[in-house]
């Protein structure tokens, strides 16, 4: 995993094209330290996800798989730990750690996402991918299913459309995904990738940043619930009368009232560079 930051925006860049970017526990380690580096970072805003080589990511790494089993079959003692099971913990509690990210997360696919990647795009808060690219839940071809991403799938496309793509394993096109709610845009080229993450950047310029990562908590705790919920309408209430109490809010309302720009938005939002690799950072 490649990390690349500076005072507003971040990037974190699957690094394992020969593999297709396929998961295992270095990549998910790798985005577990980029994560906590982004979180010792108060100053971001946006964080861009991608991948390197032709393809997004091609999901769970069919060789981790085998390894795992392999272990899984040798008698251990009783109190051994259950490597097969921490694994998927770590990647469970990655897919929360994304999802939860106070920022905003776009993913700018670069190409197809299977299985666990259509889990990766499920949890970020925008998504664009290539139109040339297919999309697929493919688990049950392998004999597996998509357990720890069925959440941010199913959240994101319903579960009338999850049915059929968990059962079916089936492949879909880009524009089908955008159809479906899968992703938000499809791009042509590459170019037009960077131009949607420059503009992207330019709208996310004028969000006042502590607002944005509430209202994003906002809609994660209200899609968990029922609009009866009396414990959800007392919430919204305080959070209300909480952000009305804020210094952003203050400046907010002095800057349109005075008819100019507040603070946060006169800090442009750049696309970084000079990435580090995270998978070298397992001390830090």
């Amino acid at each position: 995993v490649l990390y690349a930051a500076n005072d507003g925006v971040a990037v974190i860049t699957l690094n394992r094209p020969k593999e297709k970017n396929a998961l295992d526990q270095r990549l998910s380690l790798g985005l577990l330290i980029a994560l906590a580096r982004i979180r010792a970072r108060p100053s971001l805003r946006v964080v861009f996800l991608r991948g390197t080589g032709p393809m997004f990511c091609a999901g769970g790494d069919p060789k981790e798989f085998q390894r795992l089993a392999a272990a899984a079959a040798i008698p251990t003692a009783d109190n051994a730990p259950d490597l097969n099971l921490e694994s998927a913990q770590q990647f469970a509690r990655m897919l929360q750690e994304l999802n939860e990210l106070p920022l905003y997360l776009v993913a700018l696919a670069n190409g197809t996402a299977m299985g666990g990647g259509v889990g990766l795009l499920s949890v970020c808060d925008y998504v664009v991918i290539k139109q040339a690219a297919m999309l697929a839940l493919s688990e049950v071809k392998l004999g597996v299913i998509p357990a720890t991403i069925s959440p941010y799938v199913v959240a994101r496309i319903g579960g009338a459309r999850a049915r059929r793509l968990f059962i079916t394993g089936e492949a879909i096109r880009a524009e089908q995904a955008r159809e479906m709610g899968l992703v938000d845009e499809t791009v042509a080229s590459d170019d037009e990738m960077e131009q949607a993450a420059h503009r992207i950047l330019r709208t996310m310029q004028s969000a006042a940043p502590g607002a944005a990562a509430a209202a994003k908590a906002l809609v994660l705790r209200v899609a968990s619930s029922g609009p009866s919920d009396q414990a959800l309408i007392a919430h919204t209430a305080e959070e209300l009368a909480r952000v009305r109490l804020t210094d952003e809010c203050a400046a907010g309302m002095r800057a349109v009232l005075a008819r100019e720009k507040p603070p946060w938005a006169e800090m442009p939002l750049v696309y970084p560079t000079a990435p580090t690799d995270c998978g070298r950072l397992k001390g830090s």
